[in-house]
């Protein structure tokens, strides 16, 4: 059965990387317009500055557009890098030097990695630059790694380092993380994600980081690591919201094994009712060219009918040459993949909390009545997230009085925020919200709503109720 949807609304949310490419008001603005529900600010590039500059864009963009977008701080975690200076050409099954430090030379490449030559032995591949180096240790002494190349490319200066993750001490927050990250909520980032996680104490101790800054602040695990994959229930279960995030998934686990990995982490986010976001090279060709390749369309709308609650473009709105063509090709290419026939979404397992039930139920008596749209109140996003994940046929429309709130939610597969005061009787709530959406020509007369909400709601009640209402 087909998924019709009435009021034309998008599903899958779109997070947009902003970079030197969508630096100006006008161009945020713009964005915004064209799809982008999540901004992502990437702390591996650009000062804080630059980012504080582009959150200030964006709320004052989303503020004149009256559209809520969250901001996703992106910290770099323990990103290895290369130092400057190497050899001009590293030809296959030639020689080449590792070592510690800043700066190579002509037969020698720097590793900006602490015991290099105490963690890696004999045997180990170490790879440059998403892979496009290959390099196998043949020997170690005195501080010194000797390896051969297995597949050369030119190198280039402070190329990213993948050494085999089981051999990697350095923790999942490096000193510099934590410096990003009480800037970041400092100046108020709606979600943190955190790179190269390997278990689920990775998030908790950065939990802990927000809390014990006053700031709790819902975390983005991004899955990009063999471990990661093992450890992926314990991850999914301690993470507000997952990434696939496919460059590093791909260097470590092989290309043709990262679509399997993708439909198992947006399983398990099916089951454990998290937003999962599938990221990295959607439409790489339009960093240059102003079209994807069909293949990239084609990458788009396979996660959108896998279960992606939301796509993302890294390069191609950050620094690529058509940032706004980039943005508005994702969602015309989201609209045409749900406006299909075979968009048909999984819903999520009906748990067995009462908030889960309500969700569930909600949607059931939505279908069953033909109702316009489902409403969810909401202080901590919870209920608007099960019904989101429940995968209803009808727009989600959730209500919050906290602005917070409703720029989280932007992130929500199929959920449209919006403001309302509190309101303390059941029947005032029933009457505000009907205006509202009667206003908003989103239910007609004679066509009806279904509510989820906690009654008594003078009391801030859990949802615990249903309450189908016909104008």
């Amino acid at each position: 059965m087909s998924h019709h949807n009435d009021i034309g609304i998008r599903r899958a949310k779109i997070v947009c990387t902003l970079g030197p490419a969508s630096d100006t008001p006008e161009m945020i603005h713009t964005l915004i317009d064209a799809g982008m529900d999540v901004a992502r600010l990437n702390f591996s590039h650009g000062t804080h500055e630059d980012h504080a500059r582009r959150l200030t864009l964006v709320r004052q963009a989303s503020e004149a557009l009256g559209k809520p977008v969250a901001v996703l701080q992106d910290l770099c975690g323990p990103k290895i890098r290369s130092g400057r200076g190497a050899p001009a050409a590293l030809p296959d099954g030639s020689e080449v030097f590792l070592v510690e430090g800043k700066t190579g030379d002509a037969r020698t490449i720097a590793i900006e990695y602490p015991g290099l030559a105490n963690d890696l032995h004999p045997g180990d591949v170490v790879r440059l630059d998403d892979g496009r180096i290959v390099l196998r240790v043949s020997a170690v002494h005195d501080g010194k790694l000797t390896a051969i190349v297995e597949q050369g490319e030119t190198p280039r200066d402070r190329m990213g380092v993948n050494l085999p993750s089981r051999r990697v001490r350095m923790a999942a927050l490096t000193e510099q993380d934590k410096a990003d990250l009480l800037f970041g909520l400092q100046v108020g980032v709606d979600y943190v994600a955190l790179s190269f996680v390997k278990r689920a104490e990775d998030l908790q101790e950065l939990r802990a980081i927000c809390e014990r800054a006053g700031r709790p602040t819902p975390i983005v695990a991004k899955i990009e690591t063999p471990e990661a994959v093992e450890n992926l229930h314990d991850i999914v279960v301690a993470a507000d919201a997952v990434m696939v995030a496919r460059g590093d998934l791909g260097v470590e686990l092989s290309p043709e094994r990262v679509p399997v990995i993708q439909k198992e982490i947006i399983g398990q986010c099916r089951l454990q009712q998290k937003p999962v976001i599938v990221a990295t090279e959607m439409l790489q060709s339009m960093i240059e060219s102003t079209r994807p390749t069909r293949a990239e369309a084609s990458d788009v709308a396979a996660a959108v009918f896998d279960g992606a609650d939301a796509v993302m473009l890294s390069a191609e709105t950050a620094s690529g040459k058509h940032p706004l063509a980039a943005c508005a090709m994702m969602s015309r290419i989201i609209l045409e993949a749900e406006h299909s026939r075979f968009y048909a979404p999984v819903p999520s397992e009906p748990g067995r909390t009462m908030q889960e039930a309500i969700a569930h139920a909600a949607c059931e008596v939505a279908l069953e009545l033909g109702a316009r749209v489902l409403v969810a109140f909401t202080t901590t996003g919870g209920t608007p997230r099960l019904i989101s994940k429940a995968r209803p046929r009808m727009p989600i429309i959730a209500f919050s009085s906290n602005a917070e709130s409703q720029r989280r939610l932007a992130l929500y597969w199929g959920v449209v925020s919006q403001p309302l005061e509190e309101i303390s009787r059941t029947e005032d709530l029933v009457d505000r919200v009907s205006v509202i959406l009667r206003e908003q020509e989103i239910v007609a007369p004679g066509e009806c709503f279904i509510m989820a909400f906690g009654a008594p709601v003078a009391r801030r009640n859990p949802t615990n109720s249903i309450r189908v209402v016909r104008l």
